[in-house]
């Protein structure tokens, strides 16, 4: 299945609030846990990057994102 642009760049900022959204409460609870607010910043960080990569490497898998048709094909 072929998506639009449009579609492709709505899924991939999808993916971008979601991994907002898992970095802050792994940096949230990361700081709860006593970390110090560098060390909670950096673990969040982590928490996006590996959240972004996943969601990512599984729309490219499932090839909703890489090759976009126009609306004429």
């Amino acid at each position: 299945m072929r998506l639009t642009f449009a579609a492709q760049v709505l899924l991939t900022l999808l993916s971008l609030v979601s991994s907002l959204l898992v970095a802050v409460v792994a940096g949230a609870l990361s700081h709860a846990a006593g970390a110090p607010v560098a060390g909670a910043v950096l673990y969040g960080g982590g928490a996006f990057i590996g959240w972004m990569t996943l969601c990512v490497t599984v729309l490219t898998a499932l090839g909703l994102l890489g090759h976009h048709s126009h609306p004429g094909e």
